[in-house]
């Protein structure tokens, strides 16, 4: 047994990638719950009053373990209730994606469970002083510990990887989602860390991979899977399972297959659903979405790319245009909520609160649309969604806030968490012993002494209806969002280093409204954080 320590110090030319606050902006649940685009199917929220839960795991019937970003701490719910005390209390760092973000666990046959941990380590042992006093995390690190009497003992450092940014001003792409494979070794998914560029990012002329921007696999000792060379026999090359990824907050297996899945976050757009095989690249930072549709602007394509040992280039199964922030991923291997869902591929997204539903062809090794889609599924042909209206068919549920994982229970249901503190389950309505809600969404949440805006979509400074609107002083502005999804009214622009100092609606979710009182005379610029072309005007007098 041994501990695979990665941290390496470097310096090296910075690459910088488009860097939006619109990344960290989360849709709130919508106020009327969610609802599932299935009339035969229902949710029930299973506990509220978590603090930002990032990930959970099943460790018995009804017997949930939740690891919350900002207190270090993993809470357990049991038959429902949230336990008083927490299995554990670690100390995190917490600046924009740091701090407590994975957990996994794994059953062994002598009776004893591991639990597994990835987290953004305090560099003094109290949590958040890297956001107070600017204290530098340990690391990036994953644990091993005994699940022993309902807590967390006998500690074991597995992996240490840097959690240092090469950009000192960012904080994100720390990814650290875990999962036990098929194989029964650990994986765990990390993103390039404040803009890393290595060669494992497919800088050719970049310093040598440094264990970020990939999807890692130890054994559960912490050691390296023998007679599985992909890309290399050498630390830190012998643990990369997948290399070339921007950041993700999902990862899982086909039940039917074995093959690993995954989501990854593009910058302003080129969000991705990928087939993750071993030795996958998947181009960061010269590709972002399908190759051809250059979105980054470099004229990149596969033979740019840094291949080593068995490395291939592959492109998505599925990309988002439009940014959504995708989370959790996770297949259904369950006929609970119909023999129609079963094994289908499930996505959530942290900037609309979207619970996604993707089906695959007969080998399984792609997405295709089929007619079991409701809506115009014509345009979805490409595997693109190019404009918002386009994502209506693969929409399964909506209206949870930002989805932070999503897992399935011994019971064969669903089970959705949102970074607001709720978890919800959903299940067929016909086992809900809750009364279905009756209530839709209306343009009623516009306040009747308010003076109106519409959100429209996404076209420049035709976005907004009027625009620009002409208002007195002390008269409130409601923005209505007509669109599909979520979108935010911010003052400043996206170049704009005191965006959002005045005013920052946060996600206006669709069929949603925020309402703003301006007593101040002067102009007032606003965008959206999420679709920067989309430009505003507010002129006070």
């Amino acid at each position: 047994m041994f501990t695979l320590t990665l941290v390496l110090s470097f310096s090296s030319n910075y690459c910088s990638d488009y860097f939006s606050y619109g990344a960290y902006s989360k849709a709130l649940p919508s106020p009327s719950g969610p609802t599932i685009n299935d009339e035969g199917l229902t949710v029930e929220k299973v506990v509220s009053g978590l603090t930002f839960p990032t990930s959970m795991t099943f460790v018995g019937d009804n017997d949930i373990l939740v690891t919350e970003k900002n207190t270090g701490q993993v809470m357990r719910i049991l038959d429902g209730q949230i336990q008083s005390s927490p299995l554990i209390d670690l100390s995190v760092a917490t600046k924009i994606e740091r701090g407590l973000l994975g957990i996994a666990a794994s059953k062994h046959p002598d009776g004893k469970t591991s639990v597994f941990l990835s987290y953004t380590e305090s560099g003094n042992e109290q949590d958040g002083s890297d956001v107070r006093e600017n204290v530098d995390p340990l690391g990036n690190r994953l644990y091993r510990y005994d699940y022993v009497d309902g807590q967390l003992v006998n500690p074991v450092l597995l992996l240490d990887l840097t959690a240092i940014p090469n950009n000192i001003n960012r904080t994100d792409h720390n990814g650290g989602k875990l999962l036990i494979g098929p194989d029964n070794n650990i994986y765990m998914i990390i993103g390039e860390v404040g803009g890393h560029r290595t060669q494992a990012q497919n800088i050719a002329n970049g310093p040598a991979p440094n264990g970020l921007g990939g999807v890692l696999r130890i054994t559960q000792d912490g050691q390296v899977v023998e007679n599985e060379s992909i890309f290399g026999s050498e630390l830190p090359l012998s643990i990369y399972y997948a290399m070339g990824i921007r950041n993700s907050f999902g990862i899982d297996f086909d039940p039917l297959t074995g093959n690993l899945w995954d989501t990854e976050n593009g910058p302003t757009s080129g969000d991705e659903i990928n087939l993750v095989f071993p030795g996958f690249n998947s181009g960061w930072s010269l590709i972002q979405g399908f190759s051809d549709d250059d979105l980054l602007g470099n004229g990149a394509s596969s033979s740019d790319l840094v291949i080593f040992g068995s490395g291939k280039y592959a492109e998505p199964k599925f990309a988002w245009h439009i940014p959504i922030g995708p989370t959790a991923l996770k297949f259904l291997n369950s006929d609970k909520l119909g023999k129609d869902y079963e094994n289908n591929l499930f996505v959530g997204d942290i900037n609309n609160g979207n619970l996604y539903r993707f089906t695959l062809n007969e080998a399984r090794d792609d997405i295709v649309i089929n007619d079991t889609y409701v809506g115009d599924v014509t345009p979805l042909v490409d595997k693109r969604v190019d404009n918002t209206v386009e994502s209506i068919p693969i929409i399964f549920g909506q209206g949870f806030g930002g989805i932070t994982d999503i897992q399935i229970g011994p019971d064969g249901y669903m089970y959705v968490l949102s970074f607001t503190g709720d978890l919800y389950k959903i299940l067929p309505a016909s086992q809900s012993t809750i009364p279905k809600s009756q209530s839709s969404l209306q343009s009623s949440v516009v306040p009747e002494d308010s003076i109106l805006v519409t959100i429209n979509g996404i076209s420049g400074e035709n976005s907004y209806s009027p625009n620009p609107i002409n208002v007195k002083s002390g008269d409130t502005i409601t923005w209505y969002n007509a669109d599909t999804v979520s979108h935010t009214a911010t003052s400043g622009s996206d170049t704009d280093p005191n965006e959002g100092q005045l005013f920052d609606s946060d996600a206006i979710l669709s069929k949603q409204a925020y309402s703003l009182k301006f007593d101040n005379e002067g102009v007032y610029n606003y965008y959206c954080i999420y679709h920067p072309s989309m430009v505003g005007e507010i002129i006070v007098e």
